[in-house]
């Protein structure tokens, strides 16, 4: 991955902070001097959207403004992630990458403003994304064709979702937009791309043909069988943890608790 893209560093107590210029964004030096009235906000939202393992969605009201604070809690309570970023990007930064990247592209999803990380021993240890809210209705099943719509024009662009679910989008005043392109990735593999269409089937029935299954063919049926190999392991990895007496925990951390 490259380096982020239209932006400036700064630091601020023990956190690296990366601004984005990103449109509508303001300033960099506004940011910077708002910084110590808002970080108090940012561990105390106004109200929490999402908070599960992987992360913790917050909404804060500034002025006549909605802004969203992403707290990435794989990225501070699993080694692996924090290892990983001595040498490859970490969760906030690919966040922040696909996005900006996306949008680019001509594809709707929220551009972040700053991304708030702190290190030790050159890994990244808490990441923490904050960007503009963007209003929209939820989705329902028969809004598949707008959504597979904008999934391919993510696969004609040289990219796929990776995670085309319903709760992933919205419809907006200028189209759908995704609101989670962490997992979004470069790709013209046309595996990945069935894949993709045979994950969103599951949620619109009839996903293949507004696709166009012709575009799909063998590729369709192998992400198909691909998908049931995972769902096979996950299930016997599921129930071979719960033989062992582990507990599965979807909750994470705390995120007011957070320092």
């Amino acid at each position: 991955m490259q380096r982020l893209p239209d932006s400036e560093r700064f630091n601020f107590k023990e956190w690296e902070v990366t601004y984005f210029k990103t449109n509508h964004s303001g300033s960099f030096q506004d940011w910077k001097m708002a910084l110590p009235e808002l970080f108090p906000r940012f561990q105390n939202p106004d109200q929490i959207l999402k908070h599960d393992h992987r992360s913790c969605v917050g909404l804060i009201n500034i002025g006549q403004e909605k802004f969203v604070i992403k707290k990435f809690i794989l990225q501070s309570s699993w080694f692996w992630f924090q290892w990983t970023s001595r040498f490859f990007p970490s969760l906030g930064e690919v966040a922040c990458y696909n996005a900006l990247e996306l949008n680019r592209l001509g594809m709707l999803t929220p551009c972040p403003i700053l991304l708030l990380q702190t290190y030790k021993q050159k890994m990244v240890t808490d990441c923490w994304m904050f960007y503009r809210y963007l209003p929209g209705k939820e989705l329902s099943n028969g809004d598949g064709k707008e959504v597979v719509d904008y999934v391919r024009r993510m696969h004609e662009a040289g990219w796929i979702h990776r995670d085309p679910h319903p709760a992933n989008f919205i419809q907006t005043g200028q189209g759908i937009a995704t609101l989670d392109a962490i997992r979004a990735r470069r790709s013209r593999s046309r595996y990945s791309a069935a894949y993709d269409v045979m994950l969103m089937e599951h949620d619109y029935p009839g996903a293949v043909n507004f696709y166009d299954r012709r575009r799909l063919g063998f590729w369709l049926t192998a992400a198909r069988a691909g998908h049931s190999v995972v769902r096979t392991y996950r299930l016997s990895k599921r129930t071979f943890r719960q033989l062992l007496g582990f507990k599965l925990n979807n909750e994470g951390k705390s995120y007011s608790n957070r320092p």
